[in-house]
């Protein structure tokens, strides 16, 4: 995907989780070596901004309400996770799957030692290969709260474990140099379900 140099108001609102008012707020103090007015054929001039300073400017937002439901694909593109995975049950329906990762979120938070130091956002997909689901998912968590190690496990009580056979769960480091290409594809609009918990 090629990166856009210069950057309007309206791609910035369809790219980042915030209104109208949070982008004037956040554009106040911004470097006039980074935004330029190009004439345009109605009313105003229309600002442009490079793209080298979009995520520093508007790419950090706290927790979206449950108000802004509409906005959870564009938060989780932008929200920094510390690892990615998904997890493919044997046989599992849309309503067992949510049942299942909602259990997981619920054994991670058990290991968190203050609130609010988890969030896991997941989302499920039909299998290729049969009538099953299996699902996506990111996890934001404290710094060293967890490790591979410890999210495997819990895994492997909605999971069969994986084997020399057979991949059901994996389970990687989030690694910032993707940028939001892992969140990008966890979050994919063809999903059949997803949420935020946490």
């Amino acid at each position: 995907m090629q990166t856009k140099e210069w950057n309007t108001k309206k791609d910035i609102l369809d790219t980042y989780p915030i209104s109208s008012a949070t982008y004037k707020k956040r554009i106040k103090n911004i470097d006039p070596t980074k935004t330029k007015f190009i004439p345009s054929k109605v009313g105003s001039p229309t600002r442009l901004i490079h793209h080298s300073i979009l995520d520093e400017l508007f790419r950090k937002r706290r927790r979206l309400s449950s108000k802004e439901f509409e906005l959870t694909i564009k938060w989780v593109r932008n929200h920094y996770w510390n690892y990615f995975g998904d997890v493919v049950p044997g046989s599992s329906n849309v309503e067992d799957l949510i049942h299942k990762m909602r259990y997981f979120y619920n054994k991670l938070k058990e290991l968190q030692m203050e609130k609010n130091q988890l969030t896991l956002f997941y989302a499920i997909e039909k299998n290729t290969e049969d009538k099953y689901y299996h699902a996506h998912f990111l996890i934001d968590c404290a710094r060293d709260m967890l490790v591979a190690e410890d999210i495997e496990d819990k895994l492997e009580l909605i999971c069969d474990p994986n084997t020399n056979k057979e991949k059901r769960i994996y389970i990687k480091e989030y690694d910032l140099r993707y940028e939001k290409g892992g969140a990008i594809y966890n979050s994919k609009e063809k999903r059949y379900f997803y949420e935020v918990l946490g």
